[in-house]
């Protein structure tokens, strides 16, 4: 008996041995097919054979590729085949917005979605919780560069926690750079026309519309200028042309934004009191008629700014680019500077922040190379533009103006500060501290720009004028104006808001005008509020407080 147990034992230990070494031999191989190359564990590690990975690719509409050229072959694919030995082939192609989206949508339901491709935050989350895309925290780790891991860390962690579930990395966001403050832009010919000195304040600015509008500085013809122009939509879209935000902001109101009071709670700022006080603000000046009388049905702002019915608008410090460049080339004279609007008149202002992450760039979970998204940002938004700036093909198609959207990957990585850096590194390059061959492509332009710009200021061309005007005047006013940032705590979208939210801001866009033009008074706004919270608000603000709470 003794003897069989003994047999039963060996048998028992020799299987052992035996699935032991097997296993110890599956672990070597294991370890052995796992081995990284220096490729995938370094940002600009180039691959020994060609990687193609598969895109859905968002298309720009006017692409101006030279003949011969697509967007999986132009000079953009051509660098990265040169310095990465990696190859971009199209699952799908389809325009930026509804059609992009569409394609997106249609590849999830079907469980093939491409390799790589862009995506938003509600998107995102859907992959995120269906399992379908790669966790990317260790190929962020190893293959994004210093300078890209740079990049977001000046967003102080709230772009890539945008993009983090459960501490995973699970996509690598396009930033978006601050784009504030928006400025006053107002025709300075007007103002010393009528002999007023520079605004510091509403009070300055109203005397000064005031007079825009009694004295005619444009020669329009009595009661035909615009002293100020703002869209229908008044205000909440961040750092946009025509927005009230600026004056709403004066009085502690952001419309549009979710944000916490003092207690903590979410509430969503088109619906605070401050917000009330500065729609009754607005509706004095429309009552006084210092607002553009058409406000609730003009679609054009842009034209009356050209033909010089208007005196006054809020935009960004690109406003020179659009749709400032325009009116210069009809009339050279029209002398449109940049102003802050201040509560005290010192200059420092309050506005909110938008949201860091513009869209999510995301990779299919079983790819082999996950890294390749943080390398491609690497080389896109590091590499290229600070070393590789004088890359011919690319420059070449800067000058013919080719869109950058034909880019394989379109993501997009600056710092928060790029506004404020580019004037810097401008301006060093005017005072001969900084040789303008060191600076990168798109900077180098506009320093041509706002050097011939200076080599004749009195008689610029309209280009000449709007790149400095924007780059060295709107640009340098945005360096050096003091912001006290309002950050909301909510930028996706809720279960309820996928039903309700465009009904509901299209209930705020008709309450807000009503008020503005007098159709109702100012304590209409409390019948709007009522209104937002039993019709969907109230629910939705309790999903925003739930999924703060989540994240």
């Amino acid at each position: 008996m003794r003897k069989s147990v003994a047999y039963v034992l060996v048998g028992i230990m020799g299987m052992s041995m035996l699935l032991t070494g097997c296993s110890g031999q599956k672990e070597a191989e294991k370890s052995v097919e796992h081995e990284k190359t220096e490729a995938e564990t370094t940002p600009y590690g180039k691959y020994e054979e060609t990687v193609v990975y598969t895109v859905g690719k968002n298309t720009p509409g006017s692409p101006r590729f030279p003949e011969g050229d697509d967007y999986e072959n132009n000079a953009y694919t051509r660098y990265m085949l040169e310095e990465l030995n990696i190859q971009n082939k199209n699952e799908f192609e389809a325009a930026t917005g509804d059609a992009y989206n569409q394609k997106v949508s249609m590849a999830i339901a079907t469980g093939k979605i491409p390799d790589v491709m862009m995506v938003d935050r509600t998107t995102l989350k859907q992959l995120v919780d269906n399992d379908m895309i790669a966790d990317l925290t260790e190929s962020y780790e190893q293959c994004a560069s210093d300078r890209i891991k740079e990049m977001y860390d000046s967003y102080g962690g709230r772009a890539l926690d945008m993009a983090t579930f459960d501490g995973k990395l699970m996509a690598l966001p396009s930033t978006a750079c601050d784009n504030v403050p928006t400025f006053l832009w107002i025709r300075q010919d007007w103002i010393d026309e009528v002999g007023m000195d520079a605004p510091a304040t509403l009070d300055d600015l109203e005397k000064i519309l005031t007079a825009f509008r009694d004295k005619d500085p444009g020669n329009n013809g009595a009661g035909k200028t615009i002293p100020l122009a703002i869209s229908r939509s008044i205000g909440g879209s961040y750092g946009a042309l025509f927005q009230a935000d600026n004056i709403m902001a004066i009085f502690g109101s952001y419309p549009r934004q979710w944000l916490k009071d003092e207690s903590g709670n979410v509430f969503y700022g088109s619906t605070s009191d401050e917000t009330k006080e500065a729609l009754g603000f607005l509706a004095d000046w429309y009552k006084k008629k210092l607002i553009d009388p058409q406000i609730a049905v003009r679609d054009d702002i842009e034209s009356t700014i050209v033909n010089g019915q208007c005196g006054a608008f809020f935009g960004p410090w690109w406003a020179p680019d659009y749709p400032l460049n325009d009116a210069r080339k009809v009339d050279e004279k029209a002398d449109w500077r940049p102003y802050i609007i201040s509560g005290k008149g010192d200059g420092a202002i309050t506005a909110y922040t938008q949201n860091p992450a513009s869209e999510y760039y995301v990779v299919r979970k079983e790819f082999e190379h996950p890294e390749i998204l943080p390398k491609i940002a690497s080389l896109l938004c590091d590499k290229l533009v600070y070393e590789d700036y004088n890359y011919e093909p690319i420059v070449a198609y800067n000058k013919a103006n080719v869109d950058s959207g034909v880019k394989p990957v379109g993501i997009l990585v600056n710092y928060s500060t790029a506004t404020s850096d580019m004037y810097e590194r401008i301006q060093k390059a005017i005072d001969g501290k900084l040789d303008p061959e060191e600076l990168n492509i798109d900077d180098y332009s506009q320093y041509l720009k706002c050097s011939d710009y200076l080599k004749h200021p009195d008689e610029p061309s309209p280009d000449e004028w709007s790149g400095y005007m924007s780059r060295m005047v709107g640009a340098k006013l945005m360096y050096e104006t003091e912001v006290t940032g309002v950050d909301p705590v909510y930028f996706g979208q809720t279960r309820s808001m996928k039903l309700k939210w465009a009904n509901l801001n299209k209930l705020e866009d008709e309450a807000f005008i009503k008020i503005v033009t007098g159709e109702e008074p100012v304590d209409y706004f409390d019948t709007f509020v009522s209104t937002w919270k039993s019709t969907g608000g109230d629910s939705i603000v309790a999903e925003v407080e739930e999924e703060i709470a989540q994240q």
